[in-house]
């Protein structure tokens, strides 16, 4: 799962790579995403950062719009690579609070990494997603998700249809480089939407994966709409960021 040569999803690009972390000096995930504090820590750079790269007042950027981008940033660092191996390998690294690792600098995203992480292999993509779900999903992201709640009232619904956009948008990626892996990675997305807990939280109308939730970044000013965002097509010319 490291960035080293030897690693053929990070060979995809950084986008799937996960530094090797040494546990020594490395902190254990389960005190990223399970301390309240640093979680509003992060929402509180990503507040600031955001004001920054659009030009506004901090306080004009919605606290709960930046704890979902600090949640989809950390989301999407990690189920990168799970989908990218899962598409590309038929394996599914088990990513646990046992396995996963970060380390806290000044910037507004942590750095992540992971050790002793085995893998399954899995070229189904229902029970790819059955062991995705039970490992990532719910090991470490429904953490994060109950921290992010308590700590920022952050939207269950808003978190997980963060976690299924992410998992698209890593075979979005994938597929630019990677053409023929895009049929197998729709259907670990259809799989994955139609497990619980990401069950309804996304589908695919008129062969575009849209959520049937928010990630609350057009209430930034400014900000736009993303492409799978639900309030697209009310919004009119569909305008996105």
């Amino acid at each position: 799962m490291d960035a080293g040569k030897s690693d053929p999803i990070a060979a995809l690009g950084e986008f799937f790579a996960l530094p090797a972390a040494d546990p020594v000096t490395w902190r254990p995930i389960a005190s990223l995403c399970g301390d309240q504090a640093a979680v509003h820590e992060y929402t509180m750079r990503t507040r600031a950062a955001t004001a920054s790269g659009f030009g506004i007042d901090e306080a004009d950027v919605p606290v709960k719009a930046a704890a979902s981008s600090v949640h989809l940033s950390i989301t999407a660092r990690l189920v990168s690579p799970v989908v990218g191996a899962a598409v590309c390998l038929g394996t599914v690294p088990l990513l646990t609070l046992d396995s996963l690792f970060w380390q806290s600098d000044s910037s507004h995203r942590p750095t992540l990494g992971t050790a002793g992480a085995e893998s399954v292999t899995e070229t189904d993509p229902h029970r790819a997603a059955a062991v995705i779900t039970g490992s990532l999903i719910g090991n470490v992201l429904s953490l994060l998700n109950d921290t992010m709640r308590l700590a920022e009232s952050l939207s269950p619904q808003v978190m997980w249809g963060n976690i299924a956009s992410a998992a698209n948008g890593a075979v979005t990626v994938l597929a630019q480089s990677r053409p023929d892996a895009r049929a197998r990675g729709r259907a670990l997305i259809d799989a994955l939407i139609a497990t619980e807990p990401l069950c309804a939280t996304a589908d695919f109308a008129g062969g575009r994966f849209r959520r049937r939730n928010c990630c609350l970044f057009y209430q930034v000013p400014g900000g736009g709409y993303c492409s799978d965002c639900v309030l697209v097509d009310s919004v009119p010319g569909g305008v996105t960021g």
